[in-house]
């Protein structure tokens, strides 16, 4: 029987994660937000805390469900430019779909930067966590 390799599993757990979060339909106003930080200005601008809290809550789930996906693609040997690529391009992938297909969802600029983010970050997370795991090699003079 074929093993799976971890990357595998990570990386297809995540694309799941990301797809189930992000391509449900919600009982809301379609949206289309194409300037970048709008609704988080608007909101300190207004000095509603609620709402600033709610975006800064929103923008770290961004992050937080990109960095499997980074973590993935780091583990099967995939660049950070790459991996940064991929999440770009899987990013507008799910808010073309959203912005098309799936009802009820805010398709946002702000969203491919956080996810892109969260990819890359993943992959960062990993690269210095196998680093750390790494023996150190302490330098002898001779």
């Amino acid at each position: 029987m074929a093993r799976l390799h971890p990357w595998a599993v990570v990386l297809f757990a995540s694309i799941l994660a990301i797809l189930a979060f992000t391509l449900v339909p919600l009982d809301a106003d379609k949206e289309l937000e194409l300037i970048p930080l709008r609704e988080f200005v608007e909101a300190v601008v207004s000095t509603d805390p609620t709402r600033v809290l709610e975006l800064l809550v929103e923008s770290a789930a961004n992050v937080l469900l990109f960095i499997p996906l980074g973590i993935a693609l780091g583990l099967r040997g995939v660049s950070k430019a790459k991996t940064a690529l991929l999440a770009l391009a899987l990013t507008a992938v799910v808010e073309a779909a959203q912005l098309i297909v799936v009802s009820g969802r805010t398709t946002s600029v702000d969203d491919v930067f956080l996810n892109t983010l969260g990819a890359v970050l993943g992959h960062l997370l990993l690269k210095r966590a196998q680093a750390n795991r790494q023996p150190h090699r302490q330098h002898h003079p001779r």
